[in-house]
């Protein structure tokens, strides 16, 4: 098998040890020891005349002898490695006309620039999703409007490990709700551990995706993800998108606190912020994804740890606090 690169079958090999064993042996003795056909064996014997591995006798046109391996192989090898030099050759021609065919898409996208693609077809969205983070460079920031699954959690885990392995800040911002959910929580603590980080905001207003801070990817409709994605890379509608991020990032609360963040819990926090903004219980309860008597129950502990007459006190303290 190793030498079936060189045009040598297990046949021909056998055939030219035998032959090494015994030079003098007949055309009838080789057909006995190998009981190769007739027809075959002198298919292997011509083969092997052309390798340089055997030669006709002069005195006897129907006998051979072998010729040494060393020179046959040397022979046979600068044959392959021209073969594969030349390979080489074409494979570098093609890799150039490829870069060549980059370059002329990427300025193609680039009229692209300052304007709005409307993609509407699964398909299209998932092909321009895949360039863009194959293109991803330095930073990734997302905003997920909707709890994940478990499976969709691994996925992300997949794709986003080559990315955090090669230096790329990946941020992702999630509703409050997922903070109860399990595979976020324990998602958001391998992001954390791998150098990105996870954080829960109260008010999460659309699916956004931010490419290396100058391309955003929104759903057109944040109550209709059917109606497609857009794509934007105009600076000022990026720049303001991103001011939107970092206003969002700073008012969320990690999804995977350290024990140092124990001085009030990332719930009690949102909580907080919503009694700030004048939420009822209901609204609290809905934000938070959580029952309004676990609202209630949350009030009465902070009240207490606060020594809080009122909800006007509670706030007043937790803003004198900095927990607002």
């Amino acid at each position: 098998v190793m030498f079936e690169a060189l045009g040598l079958d297990g046949d021909a090999i056998s055939v030219y040890r035998a032959l090494l064993n015994a030079p003098a042996m007949t055309h009838e003795q080789l057909v006995e020891r190998t009981r190769f056909e007739h027809d075959h064996l002198h298919e292997v014997l011509d083969l092997l005349e052309q390798k340089g591995l055997l030669r006709r006798s002069h005195t006897d046109p129907s006998g051979v002898r072998t010729e040494s391996p060393q020179v046959a192989f040397e022979r046979l090898l600068s044959e392959e490695e021209t073969k594969l030099y030349r390979a080489q050759e074409q494979l570098t021609h093609i890799r150039a006309e490829a870069a060549v065919l980059v370059d002329e898409y990427q300025r193609s996208a680039t009229r692209r620039r300052g304007e709005v693609e409307h993609l509407t077809g699964t398909d299209e969205i998932v092909a321009r999703l895949l360039e863009l983070g194959q293109n991803l460079t330095t930073s990734l920031d997302s905003i997920i409007t909707a709890t994940p699954t478990a499976h969709q959690l691994d996925q992300a885990k997949s794709d986003e490990a080559r990315d955090l392995a090669r230096g790329v800040a990946i941020r992702s911002i999630y509703p409050a709700a997922a903070r109860h959910e399990s595979a976020v929580v324990e998602y958001a603590a391998w992001l954390r551990d791998h150098g990105g980080s996870a954080r829960a905001a109260i008010s999460v207003p659309n699916r956004i995706l931010i490419y290396d801070r100058e391309v955003a990817v929104v759903m057109f409709d944040p109550d209709d993800f059917t109606r497609g994605a857009v794509i934007i890379n105009t600076p000022g509608v990026v720049a303001a998108l991103r001011g939107l991020y970092e206003l969002l990032w700073e008012s969320g609360t990690d999804l995977a606190p350290t024990e140092a963040d124990d001085a009030l819990k990332p719930e009690e926090r949102e909580l907080l912020q919503l009694l700030a903004k004048g939420f009822k219980d209901e609204a609290i309860a809905r934000q938070l994804g959580i029952s309004i008597r676990t609202v209630r129950r949350m009030i009465n502990i902070l009240s207490n740890r606060m020594e809080s007459s009122s909800r006007f006190a509670l706030g007043a303290k937790a803003a004198q606090r900095g927990w607002l």
